[in-house]
C-alpha cells in the first residue's frame, strides 16, 4: 500500500515512474549499479577467447533466482552515460550456478557494434552491472528419445548449458554438431570432458567448408529431436530439413529474421501531434532512430521490451509471430513491429 502511494506521489510531483527510481542516485552511492526493477551482478572475471569472443563471469545478488538450462538474461551497462541492454544466453547450468553462485556468458564482440565493441574496455572486475531475471523457453524436453543439437557460432551457448545439466538425466543418444569458423570453436575442452564422462554423448566440430550441406551428419534413422541455435539463415535450413523428415524441432534465435517484402507502401505515424512517414518494409524502431525520435533501443530482437510503447490506433505486424494486431490500444515493441496501416503511438 505504502509503495503504491509513494509511486503515485513520484509520478505527480517528482516526474518519476516510481519512488525507488527517484532515489536511485542516493542508493547508488553505497550500492553501485543499484536500479529499480533490476538485479545487481558483480563482474568477477572477463577474459578473451578466440574469434573475438569474451567469457564473462558474473555473481548476481541473492535475490536472483536460478535459471533453466538454455535460458537467457538481459545484461544492462552504463556506457557513455547511457544505459544499454543486450540479451545473452547463459553458458552454465543451474547446478553450476547453485554450486558456485556464479553465472557465465559467452559474448561475440563486434568492432562496429554500439554495445559489444566497448565490452572489453568497460567490463572490469570487480565492477557492477545489472541483469534481468532468466527467461526463454529454449530448454531440453527430450529425456525419452534421441536428440541432435545443431549450433552455429555463438549458438553454442545454450547447448553448453543444456549438455552440462541434462546429460546426467537421460541415457538416450545426444549428438552435437557445432559449426564455427576454423579455430573459433569455443569450450572444446568442456565438450571433450563431457564426451569422456557420458558414453551416450558425441560431438563434431565442423565448418561450412567441411560440411556445406549442414544436415549431412543428422542421422534420421535415430528419429532425433532437433535443437538449433545460430544465425537466421542457418536455422532456416535446419528447420526445413527437420520438417521434411517429420522431426520435432526447437530453436533459439539470436538475430531477428526480417521477411523479404517488396511492399513499398508508406504510412503516417502520429506521435504527440507530430506526423511522420514510415515505410511498410522496415521495422519502426530503425526508422524512428533515423528520424532522431526519442526511442529506447534494447536488444533489437523482441526480447527485452526496452523499446515498448503504446499503440493508440492502427495495425502493426509482429515479425516474431507474424501476427497482425487489432486496431485498438495495446503495447507493442518497436523493434519487431512493421506498420500495416496509419498509426498513432504514445512514446
Amino acid at each position: 500500500m505504502l509503495t503504491s502511494v509513494l509511486d503515485q506521489f513520484s509520478k505527480w510531483f517528482l516526474h518519476h515512474q516510481s519512488f525507488a527510481a527517484y532515489i536511485e542516485p542516493l542508493i547508488q552511492v553505497v550500492k553501485p549499479a543499484w536500479r529499480a526493477g533490476f538485479f545487481r551482478a558483480q563482474i568477477i572475471d572477463v577474459h578473451a577467447l578466440s574469434g573475438q569472443f569474451l567469457s564473462v563471469t558474473l555473481k548476481p545478488n541473492k535475490q536472483w533466482r536460478a535459471h533453466i538450462a538454455g535460458q537467457h538474461i538481459s545484461l544492462t551497462l552504463e556506457l557513455n552515460g547511457r544505459l544499454l541492454t543486450r540479451v545473452f544466453t547463459l553458458a552454465c547450468s543451474p547446478a553450476q550456478y547453485k554450486a558456485t553462485g556464479l553465472l557465465r556468458v559467452l559474448i561475440k564482440t563486434n568492432d562496429q557494434g554500439r554495445f559489444t565493441a566497448q565490452l572489453q574496455s568497460t567490463l572490469k572486475a570487480p565492477s557492477w552491472c545489472n541483469i534481468s531475471a532468466p527467461s526463454g523457453d529454449f530448454v531440453f524436453k527430450s529425456w525419452h528419445k534421441a536428440s541432435t543439437f545443431v549450433a552455429g557460432g555463438s549458438g553454442i551457448t545454450p547447448m553448453l548449458a543444456m549438455l552440462s545439466q541434462q546429460l546426467a538425466n537421460t541415457q538416450h543418444t545426444i549428438k552435437l554438431l557445432y559449426f564455427a569458423k576454423a579455430n573459433e570453436h569455443q569450450c572444446v575442452e568442456e565438450l571433450a570432458a563431457l564426451a569422456e564422462r557420458y558414453a551416450h554423448f558425441s560431438y563434431l566440430l565442423l565448418t561450412r567448408d567441411m560440411s556445406p550441406q549442414l544436415t549431412t551428419h543428422i542421422n534420421i534413422d535415430d528419429n532425433p529431436d532437433i535443437y538449433c541455435c545460430g544465425p537466421a539463415a542457418f536455422m532456416q535450413k535446419i528447420a526445413h530439413f527437420a520438417n521434411q523428415h517429420h522431426l520435432t524441432y526447437y530453436q533459439e534465435a539470436f538475430s531477428l529474421a526480417l521477411p523479404s517484402l517488396n511492399d513499398d507502401s508508406q504510412f503516417t505515424v502520429k506521435i504527440n501531434n507530430d506526423h511522420h512517414d514510415v515505410a511498410a518494409n522496415e521495422v519502426l524502431l530503425t526508422q524512428f532512430e533515423a528520424k532522431k525520435l526519442p526511442v529506447q533501443r534494447g536488444c533489437g530482437i523482441g526480447i527485452c521490451h526496452q523499446c515498448q510503447c503504446i499503440k493508440k490506433t492502427g495495425v502493426v505486424r509482429n515479425l516474431k509471430t507474424g501476427e497482425l494486431s487489432d486496431n485498438g490500444e495495446q503495447l507493442i515493441q518497436l523493434c519487431v513491429s512493421q506498420a500495416v496501416s496509419d498509426l498513432e503511438l504514445q512514446l
